[in-house]
């Protein structure tokens, strides 16, 4: 093969572009330390890196969201176990005085303390993390407790941010879960979120019973009434469930020794009966509720203990000349607490099931729902269960003070369901950065051998490429000196 000149010329041009190409890439990938600069370096290898990158961008984000919400979360934790202890020193408070050595000016003292206890309280209520308040819902601007009224003002939406791809976590508790409640409608007045003692919503007096249309007491834990089916339309009418009259015998717990028998007279209503329990004196008192409305009235008698917490204790025997049949008549007043489950005697006494339409009132629209005496919202609110252990001291009512006992209970087993709530979405929380952390450890690894450079490796090419151009420059130098002049000579 003939070999020109221009042949020379042309394959050291070519090899020494070659060697400069490697040099430019070799100096590129040090200087920037990545391997891949351009997509038509290896278009495979740039889409798994753009896939890492986007991944690792959005771990980022999962992981601040992760430290933001353990923020709030911890202070839920935090204000919860603050919240406990002022629960555990209001049941020592009403241990203390519900004794019946406690005197009224004692009591008094005790409730002032109890008064600071429901002052924190609302303040707990009322934390905030940085400029926003974790109990308030979407309306973090804002205090969720009314200082001046207890009132829950934000509301009950639960704030929730992404912490993966597919698990939103909440950050918040609202206090209305919890603390207070609101007003149904905002024309009721503001004390009937804390009501004063015996507080009537309706303090107007049934025509019928000459009752108020609510009653200001009776007993949320266990009154009794007249089973369904057993009311009357008419409470004044005569014959009204007492045809052929008889005697009640009633007791009040197995070491009641003193019975008191009550004559009933034949035909009384109901009306008359209950005045005739109340002016007995039997550890008992009556009144006559309407558990239906005044176009379909129905007239029931709702019994409990006095003092209270010892309605379930009630037995009430029933003795007649002549009777009126089982479940008829006087014999609806029958109740033996010890038979109250019995089939057979099941239509022989009064209903001690139904009493969530007298004091355990959740329907809003009933009148009672604002009452002192609401159990419902005595025991799920833990402004109203304070609330109402202290006036009950300031009232010195030591059968209520029992009462706000248990109400005291019930609110810090609630407090301890959200705490244990908030101790699983922290658990959550650790447990989800732990995966991201090590899922972004995994991608890092993944774009570190896709994208990184091998600088010693790189160094070294780039040495040998230098010196492979510097000796093609020399012999391309010595060769492409002579010319065709050189040999015509």
């Amino acid at each position: 093969m003939r070999i020109t000149t221009k042949m020379f010329y042309d394959r050291f041009l070519s090899d020494m572009q070659k060697n400069m190409e490697t040099i430019f890439k070799a100096s590129e990938q040090i200087s920037t330390q990545k391997k891949i600069n351009r997509p038509s370096d290896d278009p495979t290898a740039m889409s798994r890196i753009l896939g890492y990158t986007t991944s690792i961008s959005a771990i980022g984000e999962y992981k601040r969201a992760i430290d933001s919400a353990k923020g709030f979360l911890d202070a839920a934790d935090s204000s919860f176990a603050g919240l406990n202890d002022i629960l555990t020193r209001a049941k020592e408070l009403a241990l203390s005085g519900a004794t019946g050595t406690t005197d009224a000016n004692s009591r008094l003292m005790i409730a002032k303390e109890v008064g600071v206890l429901f002052e924190s309280a609302v303040g707990i209520a009322n934390t905030k993390v940085g400029d926003r308040y974790i109990f308030s819902g979407y309306k973090s601007n804002i205090a969720p407790i009314d200082v001046n009224t207890g009132e829950f003002v934000a509301d009950t939406n639960i704030f929730e941010v992404s912490i993966s791809q597919t698990i939103e976590i909440g950050l918040n508790i609202p206090a209305g879960e919890l603390f207070s409640f609101k007003r149904i409608n905002s024309t009721d007045p503001q004390n009937a979120i804390l009501p004063s003692y015996n507080y009537n919503f309706d303090s107007t007096n049934d025509p019928l019973t000459g009752e108020p249309e609510t009653p200001p007491d009776a007993d949320p834990i266990s009154a009794l009434h007249i089973r369904n089916g057993g009311g009357v339309a008419d409470p004044t009418a005569l014959n009204s469930g007492t045809t052929n009259g008889g005697d009640l015998t009633i007791t009040v717990g197995d070491n009641d020794t003193t019975p008191v028998t009550i004559n009933i007279a034949a035909g009384a209503s109901l009306n008359d009966v209950r005045d005739a329990i109340n002016a007995a004196n039997a550890e008992v008192k009556a009144n006559i509720i309407n558990f239906g409305t005044s176009s379909s009235p129905d007239y029931r008698i709702v019994i409990a203990s006095n003092p209270v917490g010892q309605s379930d204790k009630i037995k009430i025997v029933v003795s007649q000349t002549i009777s009126d049949g089982a479940g008829a008549g006087l014999n609806r007043f029958s109740y033996d607490p010890d038979y109250q489950d019995d089939p057979v005697k099941s239509n022989m006494k009064l209903d001690a099931d139904g009493i969530a339409n007298y004091n355990y009132i959740i329907d809003t629209s009933n009148p009672n729902y604002y009452s002192f005496n609401n159990n419902y919202l005595n025991e799920n609110n833990v402004l109203r269960a304070l609330h109402f252990l202290k006036v009950s001291l300031e009232m010195n009512d030591i059968g209520r003070i029992q009462k706000a006992l248990d109400y005291i209970n019930k609110v810090a087993e609630k407090v301890y369901q959200q705490q244990a709530e908030v101790g699983a979405r922290l658990n959550k929380l650790d447990q989800e950065f732990n995966f991201q952390d090590n899922r972004e450890n995994d991608l890092q690894t993944y774009l570190s051998n896709d994208q990184d450079a091998d600088i010693p490796k790189l160094t070294t090419q780039l040495a040998q490429s230098q010196a492979a151009l510097e000796s093609l420059r020399v012999a391309s130098s010595d060769f492409l000196r002579t010319s065709l002049f050189d040999f015509i000579k």
